[in-house]
């Protein structure tokens, strides 16, 4: 994919620099009344950096030296050393310290999934210097600076290992820390942290739940169409969201919403048959054909729509609904026999058809089953003009922390694969699309950005908007998961000797084991597929996100 028109959210007022609007009464307010200061001169007003009054104060004494506001007339010091001369600052800005020998006060930390278990890569973790605003539901084409609210004053991105640091960090007891990717989102407030050293939080995972008492919190909206051959809806459990948010259809009880894909009345298992239902099927889930795909007003109350294995190609896929979907900000995960939404239905003779833009510019597709029982997948680690693929070395590098390579007899920088697909095959000629894993004969994980633009520049508007993922990896097949177990069918994919009991999920979901290689390679996926959308050809951590909807943190 070629680099598109940048946008670029700077962490805002980083170090109480010049810009930010405050109104100030004097110099000195909040905790820098020392024993000898003194908070002088009338009342001013400043706006942008520019001070209108005539306020000139200072205070200088035995304070804290950790203010509240400051006038642009005059500076304050107190014994912390904290300076903010000659520029306005509002709140947690007024905390900032400047450290000798060009140091820094730092906060550090490693940000964990929901589980607790895997390190998360590419997640934000901010300072925000005003109130955090509760986040919208459903897609939207959003830059990401629009996703992080509260005025972030310091920032920064998680690295493989899940590890960030911020610079430049307020001095002071309970200074709050929000951790963010997409529309997952927590927060902590940080006891103290002392001026010019490194303030270590320790581990921060993302929320299991929402929490009705707190706004900060959120997990994106998420809708799951279930199927016959896999279980892509008990990776979330694994992942460590709780059972509770589980819900059926459009309920706002919970935030993973269960929806049936699949014709009850058809064979599964490819050979030229129609996707057939799960065999545990949620009690009260709703049809996918009927009550999600079939308008884009439905699919559009999600952020991020999972589309598990069917057994055969897609029933009553609308694609035309996918596209719009997609181009409004949404994310899709589909596996396997989905692929007939990006292809067209390759094997039955069910009337719709891809989008023009979509089939063979986004990959050579094959039908059916189309396997192996096991494959080692390569990670692809460069775009297909030489240059590296920054993303693609950060999931070989994370695979590699997770112990998540070299399994199973596969050699140590390769992803063991069970039962694999191979559906899709991506090529420099398909240049809307990106190569993440691929084996000896098949592209095996590739996504696209939307809108698709053929010729590889840039879209309409100069901003994608949306992701889309393809897998031919099944989380099924390496899981002890029961909903595809007894009751009206199941297949290899999803019911594997050892599972658990058969049950609709959640409850039918396998939670005594963790995650299989291949499913870390796909929570590493989810959550790149929840993030904002930025170019193939940009390093988030190193370039500092430069890009469509990118970030910088300075």
């Amino acid at each position: 994919m070629k680099p598109v028109s940048r946008f670029i959210l700077v962490a805002a007022c980083l170090a109480a620099l010049a810009g930010c609007s405050s109104s100030n009464t004097g110099a000195s307010n909040g905790k820098s009344s020392g024993a000898g200061g003194s908070a002088g001169g009338s009342t001013g007003s400043s706006t942008a950096g520019t001070t209108a009054g005539t306020g000139n104060g200072s205070a200088n004494g035995s304070g804290n030296g950790n203010t509240s506001t400051n006038s642009s007339g005059g500076s304050n010091t107190g014994s912390s050393g904290l300076t903010t001369s000659g520029t306005s600052c509002v709140n947690l800005q007024c905390q900032v310290q400047s450290c000798p020998n060009s140091g820094h006060t730092q906060i550090t930390g490693t940000i964990m999934d929901p589980a607790g278990k895997d390190p998360l890569y590419n997640v934000v973790a901010y300072i925000p210097n005003s109130t955090v605003q509760p986040l919208s539901a459903g897609a939207s084409c959003d830059s990401c600076n629009s996703l992080f609210s509260g005025e972030p004053m310091a920032a920064a991105l998680s690295d493989d290992s899940g590890k960030f640091t911020i610079n430049d960090a307020p001095v002071g007891a309970n200074i709050p820390l929000v951790v963010q990717v997409g529309k997952w989102r927590t927060h902590i407030t940080i006891p103290n942290v002392p001026a010019c050293s490194t303030t270590d939080v320790g581990a921060v995972s993302l929320p299991t739940k929402m929490d009705a008492s707190d706004p900060i919190i959120n997990l994106p909206d998420i809708a799951i169409s279930t199927g016959s051959a896999d279980s892509l809806e008990c990776l979330l459990v694994r992942v460590g969201i709780d059972p509770s948010e589980y819900v059926a259809g459009d309920s706002s009880a919970g935030r993973v919403h269960i929806f049936s894909g699949g014709k009850s009345t058809s064979g599964g298992g490819g050979g030229g048959s129609v996707g057939k239902p799960e065999s545990n099927v949620m009690n009260g889930a709703p049809e996918s054909s009927t009550s999600l795909w079939n308008s884009q007003s439905n699919l559009m109350k999600y952020d991020i729509v999972l589309l598990s294995c069917e057994g055969g190609e897609t029933y009553n896929a609308v694609p035309a609904n996918l596209e719009g979907y997609l181009n409004a900000g949404g994310r899709v995960f589909a596996s396997h026999f989905h692929y007939s939404w990006f292809s067209g239905p390759l094997q039955t003779t069910q009337s719709y058809a891809a989008p023009g833009d979509w089939g063979d510019n986004l990959a050579t597709w094959t039908g059916g089953s189309n396997g192996a029982n096991s494959a080692n997948g390569k990670i692809v680690t460069t775009l297909f003009n030489g240059n590296a693929f920054p993303k693609g070395q950060a999931l070989a590098s994370w695979l590699g922390n997770v112990n998540a390579l070299g399994t199973s007899g596969a050699p140590s920088n390769e992803l063991y694969i069970k039962a694999p697909r191979e559906n899709a095959s991506v090529q420099a000629s398909n240049t809307p699309s990106q190569p993440w894993i691929n084996d000896t004969n098949s592209t095996l994980y590739f996504s696209f950005d939307t809108p698709v633009v053929t010729d590889g520049g840039t879209p309409p508007g100069g901003q994608f908007c949306g992701r889309a993922v393809f897998s031919g990896l099944h989380v099924g097949a390496a899981s002890f998961d029961g909903v595809n177990c007894g009751g009206g069918g199941g297949s290899s994919q999803g019911c594997n000797t050892g599972h658990v009991a058969a049950a609709p999920p959640p409850t039918g979901c396998d939670t005594q084991h963790d995650l299989s290689p291949q499913e870390k390679a796909l929570e590493f996926m989810l959550f790149d597929l929840s993030s904002c959308v930025v170019p193939d050809n940009v390093n988030p951590i190193t370039d500092g996100g430069i890009g469509d909807g990118g970030i910088i943190f300075n």
